[in-house]
């Protein structure tokens, strides 16, 4: 049987998510990530991070996937 991670909830609603990719910043000043940007779009998200890591290359970056019952709008209004 296959085992799931620590902490694994299935999402149990079946109406439409809206996905979404968010690029996360790592100042290492101890408070941790903080997100920078959210896109649909991946590429959009990618080349901002390999621009960011050229101009502040101490700073650590990643891209999170994440989902959201709202729509697009009410997501993008909130960042």
């Amino acid at each position: 049987m296959k085992r799931r991670w620590k902490g694994f909830t299935r999402i149990k609603s079946k109406e439409a998510r809206t996905w979404f990719h968010v690029l996360q910043v790592d100042p290492k000043d101890g408070y941790g990530w903080f997100d920078e940007m959210i896109s649909r779009d991946y590429g959009e998200v990618y080349r901002l991070k390999k621009e960011l890591k050229k101009d502040i290359p101490e700073y650590n970056y990643r891209i999170v996937m994440r989902s959201s019952k709202y729509k697009w709008e009410s997501i993008k209004d909130a960042f």
